[in-house]
């Protein structure tokens, strides 16, 4: 007797339907050629950008310490006491803070670590400046307008170091979650792709096995703890590392370009203003096995698995596996030869 059911779909036919539903999602996702299969889509850690969690987590708290400083009574040291007069005014906490941030920017970029992109330094630069650009606002409307009608009158002239303390650490948050999810991996049936899409960025790597001459398992102690770690495939080339070098690109944008028009304290200036960006977003050089997320498989999670398929693939699809199989084949038809003879 057989069971009854409401559902008049077998449940094996609404499995094959789901595998073929999601077989053509990644096909359209990481735009697979044809009779080509997907074998492991994965994806960085929710962990895998950890120190941007903590740097977010460190603006916060220079954020309440300016906060803090502001409204503790007068200390007995003289420095500390300089420091506490400076950000009593609205002038030096708008000189101050920016000092600070900058140096967190510089170090941080100078380190050359996860945190040291483009992106993440521009935002910190961001920050440094918003609460000088608000009190240089303010006084400019002061000291031009007066009582008279001044356009942007309307922007505050305070920086409110308690909620932006809360705001910017939430935004930092929000913007490294979106850039872990930017990037998308796979281990297909003839090769491994390297996917990332981030704000109007996009980029898509394919490597073939027959290219691939060494698969690296790199992880550090919180990987080790939290199981996470990066897997990178090299070529002979050296594709699949992060090529670590000095680099002033993240602001020096920023700084105005010098024109043939302009006069010698123009000039001057525009000079001072390039150095000054210059030396804020230089990085050290580092010739070190290092990850770049966009040409390896960054900081995922069961990354052991992920190496032992691209080692078996490579194994499978290289060429010495290729010829040695066709020696194998032509050792058989010699011996089926020798037999009928």
């Amino acid at each position: 007797m057989s069971e009854e059911t409401d559902d008049p779909i077998p449940k094996e036919n609404k499995e094959a339907e789901f595998d073929d539903k999601k077989k053509k999602k990644l096909a359209a996702k990481f735009s697979l050629i044809k009779d080509e299969e997907v074998l492991i889509a994965t994806k960085p850690s929710v962990f895998a950008f950890f120190s941007m969690y903590v740097l977010a987590i460190v603006v916060g708290l220079v954020h309440f310490s300016f906060n803090i400083l502001a409204v503790a009574d007068d200390p007995e040291n003289s420095i500390a006491a300089f420091i506490k007069g400076m950000i009593d005014t609205d002038l030096g906490r708008a000189i101050g803070f920016p000092i600070l941030i900058m140096f967190v920017a510089w170090f941080n970029r100078w380190m050359n670590i996860s945190t040291s992109g483009r992106w993440y330094t521009s935002c910190l630069i961001m920050i440094a400046l918003f609460p000088f650009l608000l009190t240089m606002n303010g006084f400019i409307g002061e000291w031009f307008f007066g009582d008279g009608e001044y356009p942007l009158r309307f922007i505050p002239d305070n920086y409110p170091y308690k909620v932006m303390g809360i705001v910017w650490p939430v935004v930092l948050i929000l913007f490294t979650n979106h850039y872990t999810r930017s990037f998308n991996y796979a281990v297909t049936s003839d090769g491994i792709i390297f996917k990332r899409q981030f704000l109007m960025t996009r980029s898509q790597r394919r490597m073939l096995y027959d290219n691939i001459t060494e698969v690296n398992l790199s992880q550090g102690p919180i990987g080790t703890m939290l199981r996470f770690g990066s897997v990178l495939p090299m070529t002979a080339s050296g594709l699949g590392l992060g090529d670590e070098s000095v680099g002033i690109s993240a602001a020096a944008g920023m700084a105005p370009a010098v024109d043939s028009n302009d006069g010698i304290a123009t000039v001057a200036t525009k000079g001072l203003f390039k150095m000054f960006f210059g030396i804020l977003t230089a990085q050290r050089t580092i010739r070190t096995l290092r990850p770049d997320p966009a040409n390896c498989f960054y900081n995922i999670s069961k990354p052991d698995v992920v190496k032992h398929m691209i080692n078996e693939m490579h194994k499978e699809k290289s060429q010495s596996s290729q010829l040695g199989e066709l020696k194998d084949l032509l050792a058989q038809s010699l011996d089926k030869k020798e037999d009928t003879a």
